[in-house]
């Protein structure tokens, strides 16, 4: 899982394993999507850092020649202009 389609995805995944869960396994599946949405929330937490990180390059900077928001890598805080 790398993007936030693919989280998307895994996140609606879980729904349905909740959904469909057994009595038996129920207990699980819940301690299981507890785990996945906290985790979630970092990945979307990261995702907003670096959103706001292209807004004040953006802000201050300006835009790129091209008129496009600058560019920041996945992972990195390396901004290009």
């Amino acid at each position: 899982m790398s993007t936030l389609k693919d989280l998307n995805a895994h996140l609606f995944a879980q729904l349905d394993r909740l959904a469909n869960a057994d009595k038996a396994d129920l207990d699980v599946e819940v301690k299981r999507a507890q785990t996945v949405a906290q985790v979630s929330e970092k990945i979307i937490d990261a995702h907003k850092t670096q959103i706001d990180a292209v807004k004040l390059v953006a802000q201050y900077k300006g835009l790129n020649t091209n008129q496009e928001v600058p560019k920041i890598a996945l992972g990195d805080m390396n901004v290009s202009v």
